[in-house]
């Protein structure tokens, strides 16, 4: 092996998988609907400063394969309110304690969510989980807040951009 490669650097490249604004994943035009393929994406998704990837890795070997984004490419299926904490339950098989992950309303007069450490990777509510969180939610003054035990605190209204591009270059 030549001086100056590092072999644990993973190789990165345009999946060729695109979600589009229906939420479908989508590869090379075909839609991607087998839930186990679809929860392994959503699983190892990761967001860098060059877009979202998702991540596979084989032993020592891993690549980053790179989405185009119009959609959303997971979703909240169920919140939960416990005594001590509200939870969100995830298509992408975790649940995320407030705090942990972010809701924010959307222009349109939606909910997102975000985990706080991926801001690239959004999460539409479903019908059922929006129902859910609404029990959480007043309006007051044209703000909306969420009010769990005895604290009330305002949505932040999300400012950013749902699509998120393929990178101009992998290096």
């Amino acid at each position: 092996m030549p001086s100056g490669i590092d072999n644990h650097m993973p190789r990165k490249f345009d999946s060729e998988i695109y979600i589009s604004p229906a939420d479908e994943w989508i590869f090379r035009g075909n839609p991607i609907d087998k839930e186990e393929i679809l929860t392994y994406f959503r699983n190892n998704l990761h967001g860098n400063e060059k877009g979202v990837y998702i991540e596979n890795t084989f032993g020592e070997l891993s690549e980053h394969g790179y989405i185009k984004i119009d959609g959303f490419p997971c979703h909240v299926l169920h919140v939960e309110v416990l005594e001590e904490e509200i939870l969100f339950l995830t298509d992408d098989g975790r649940s995320y304690p407030f705090g942990t992950f972010e809701i924010y309303e959307t222009k349109d007069g939606g909910i997102l969510g975000l985990r706080s450490n991926e801001e690239k990777i959004k999460y539409r509510f479903t019908w059922n989980a929006a129902k859910e969180l609404s029990d959480l939610l007043i309006e007051e003054g044209g703000f909306t807040y969420l009010d769990w035990k005895g604290v009330k605190m305002q949505i932040p209204m999300y400012e950013g951009e749902v699509m998120v591009p393929l990178p101009t270059d992998y290096s």
